[in-house]
């Protein structure tokens, strides 16, 4: 039940750019981890963003790029809808690159 939730991104119940509603697909509990779609999206494409530009090793890339998978408050790794949702999200993200490229081979 997302009612009087707001999410953990944004700071919103609703998204201000696309009207979405909240989600948790991850094993937070209680009044945690109810988030949008396009803000854990932006949140790791950000991050992903950010360690390429700043030539970060391995090791921080993947970290960076696990955002797509895994919940950063509780650390699991989400599921059912918002699991797919990001799946396709980061594939939409990523589509353009060289067939070559490790971030597009991840994705």
């Amino acid at each position: 039940d997302t009612k009087g939730q707001t999410c953990y991104i944004c700071t919103q119940a609703l998204h201000w750019k696309t009207k979405e509603g909240l989600v948790r697909g991850c094993a937070c509990r209680g009044t945690a981890g109810f988030v949008h779609v396009s803000c854990l999206a932006e949140q790791a494409k950000i991050l992903c963003d950010e360690a390429e530009e700043n030539n970060l090793d391995i090791k921080a890339k993947n970290e960076r790029f696990r955002r797509w998978q895994e919940c950063s408050l509780c650390e699991q790794t989400y599921h059912g809808g918002v699991k797919c949702a990001l799946g396709w999200a980061c594939w939409k993200t990523y589509l353009g690159r060289p067939e070559t490229d490790e971030i597009l081979l991840f994705a």
